[in-house]
């Protein structure tokens, strides 16, 4: 009754449109290979380095722009440099080219609020497919998003041949090698920055790009905060209104699905073509499928789970 009641609430909040499937960043865990909560991610603060690292322009190598990071692993899924747009020391090179060292990709330098003047070098490479905040800066600007890891934390093929398959960090002490060696690196900073870690597996977290199943907790918020605005419920004490409002004003996607053994199995069907269907057992799925391929169709259920939250 319990595994039944679960799976209707999730088919009926699809068919109501509130549950939805998106290729969105979701907190990684490279060791159990699966997304996981915001809960489930402990912030570590951790001495690390600050890695100033010169981009050289595409029409004349002898000039750069300098960006700062704390992952030059990344740089390989770069997709622009970003400036603020009333930083003056970069006016002119707004719309210009430029050459990721080591991947010798083209990529534009674009102006974005995120970047921060007065910290780095106020250039900032955008890394869409692997920083939360490059995401967001990546949605507005329309940037590609190139994804450089599997799902083991290791390099994949949209990285140069020779990286292939290197563990990410392995990677980083490669390539600090390699842009030290060819003269990219101005300098190193020590820099003491916060590091998300798995709180089951001991693993730094990855932001990574892959398909999850979410639900529109923006659309369910609306009537949470007409019910406190309008004092249909109330809170004792009535100050912990602005930390619920703050809450729900900012809420995001919610991503419930799993790559767990355990749990609810999410009950979506695939036809060979990847086309899916939402149902309550198989035989609704390969009705659906009948109706859209008009004939019967082998299906196979999808292996992700719903996580605990969601379920109970």
């Amino acid at each position: 009754g319990l595994s039944d009641a679960v799976i209707k609430v999730f088919v009926e909040l699809y068919n109501d449109g509130l549950i939805y499937k998106d290729k969105r960043l979701v907190n990684w865990d490279p060791k159990l290979k699966t997304a996981i909560s915001d809960l489930e991610v402990d912030q570590r603060e951790v001495k690390g380095n600050l890695w100033y690292i010169n981009y050289p322009f595409e029409n004349n190598n002898t000039k750069h722009i300098t960006i700062a990071t704390t992952r030059p692993e990344t740089m390989f899924g770069d997709t622009a440099i970003a400036v603020h747009p009333n930083d003056e020391r970069y006016k002119n090179f707004i719309g210009q080219k430029v050459i990721i060292p080591i991947v010798n990709r083209k990529i534009s330098i674009i102006t974005d609020e995120y970047a921060d003047p007065n910290q780095g070098s106020g250039a900032v490479k955008i890394t869409p497919a692997h920083d939360f905040n490059d995401f967001d800066v990546g949605k507005r600007n329309n940037l590609e998003m190139i994804s450089i890891l599997n799902s083991n934390g290791a390099l994949n093929e949209n990285t140069p041949s020779e990286w292939n398959g290197l563990d990410r960090f392995k990677a980083r002490e490669i390539l600090l090698k390699r842009l030290e060696k060819d003269n990219f690196i101005v300098k190193v900073e020590s820099h003491i920055h916060v590091v998300p870690y798995g709180d089951r597996s001991d693993s730094v977290i990855e932001p990574f790009l892959t398909d999850q199943w979410y639900v529109d907790a923006k659309e369910l918020s609306k009537k949470a905060i007409k019910a406190v605005k309008e004092k249909k419920t109330k809170f004792v004490p009535e100050n912990w209104e602005k930390t619920y409002f703050e809450w729900m004003d900012n809420i995001q996607p919610w991503c419930v699905s799993r790559q767990l053994w355990w749990g609810h199995q999410i009950p979506v069907w695939y036809g060979p073509d990847n086309h899916f269907f939402v149902a309550m057992d198989e035989d609704e799925a390969k009705k659906k499928a009948f109706d859209h391929y008009g004939k019967d169709t082998d299906l196979v259920r999808g292996e992700d789970v719903l996580d605990t939250w969601f379920s109970s």
